[in-house]
């Protein structure tokens, strides 16, 4: 309830429904906080496969090789992405992302040459992990370069 003074100088007492909170809106996360979830998705990454490096030495050198690669590539485009809000960073985020994800679906369905062993072991703990970074790199990569694109 409230009370108005009318023209006259007379006071009304007026009744006004209580305002009822709407749902809250949620923010979409900023930037910054992006590129630093991002980056640490990328260093994440390569650190799972430093861990699954030295097994593949001895089996399959070229898969050894393929994670020496894509170690090397984590430390260039990391920095990039926290320092440059560029979408040049998300686009090399989400090809370091994209690579290793469809290796290991490849490699556990119709196997990598050389690499039998591999084909049916879906439940590998460390290629799991792998599974859970790399979608989650590639979905926050896809979703920034969708907003940046849209900003235009």
């Amino acid at each position: 309830m409230e009370t108005n003074t009318q023209r006259n100088g007379s006071r009304v007492l007026t009744l006004v429904a209580p305002s009822v909170p709407g749902p809250e809106r949620v923010a979409p996360i900023t930037e910054s906080t992006a590129r630093l979830l991002g980056t640490a998705a990328i260093l994440g990454l390569g650190l799972i496969h430093i861990l699954d490096a030295a097994s593949t030495y001895n089996s399959t050198r070229w898969i050894f090789w393929a994670y020496m690669a894509l170690i090397v590539a984590v430390v260039p485009v990391a920095l990039f992405l926290l320092h440059s809000t560029s979408p040049l960073g998300w686009t090399a985020a989400a090809s370091l992302a994209a690579g290793p994800l469809v290796a290991y679906l490849w490699s556990r369905s119709i196997g990598l040459p050389g690499d039998a062993p591999d084909v049916g072991n879906w439940l590998c703990t460390l290629g799991m992990v792998a599974l859970f970074v790399e979608s989650f790199l590639l979905m926050l990569s896809t979703t920034r370069l969708a907003m940046w694109g849209r900003s235009r």
